[in-house]
């Protein structure tokens, strides 16, 4: 009876400093998802609003960077997935809203349609042709800024 007294405290005490380990290891994890999540976005909106949009709004010339950048932003949409918006990483330092981890189908839907838009871009971008640069351009943003608009805390 004595020795059981003494085991469970110890039990207890093992059990808690674990706990413990193990948020601390989510905490890292999360802010590290939330790092490469920051990474992704950033990487994707340069390129299409100073890349693109620029050519879009007539601020900037169309060219091979133009090009580049469409190629850029299809690209890095291939890699977005779910796992860039893991429970936990909605770090201080983070935009992000809580209801996106109980809403994976319709983040799996939107994520779809950014991929979708991303993959038509670089055809119309390499055509030239501003007036579908401006609708491709468009359909991309709107793709985005649905997520954003949805999941997104405002600044």
């Amino acid at each position: 009876m004595r020795r059981r007294g003494r085991v469970l405290p110890v039990a207890a005490g093992i059990s808690a400093l674990l706990m413990i380990a193990a948020h601390g290891a989510s905490l890292e994890d999360g802010k590290a998802v939330f790092e490469r999540r920051e990474d992704t976005m950033k990487h994707m909106g340069r390129p299409l609003f100073l890349g693109i949009g620029r050519v879009v709004k007539g601020t900037a010339a169309y060219g091979p960077d133009t090009v580049t950048a469409a190629e850029t932003v299809a690209s890095l949409a291939t890699t977005l997935d779910r796992t860039l918006f893991p429970l936990g990483s909605d770090v201080a330092e983070s935009k992000l809203k809580p209801e996106i981890f109980s809403a994976k189908d319709y983040v799996d839907q939107l994520i779809a349609a950014v991929k979708a838009a991303t993959a038509r871009l670089v055809p119309v971008v390499e055509s030239g042709d501003k007036a579908t640069i401006t609708g491709a351009y468009t359909a991309v943003n709107n793709a985005c800024n649905a997520c954003h608009t949805e999941f997104r805390k405002e600044e």
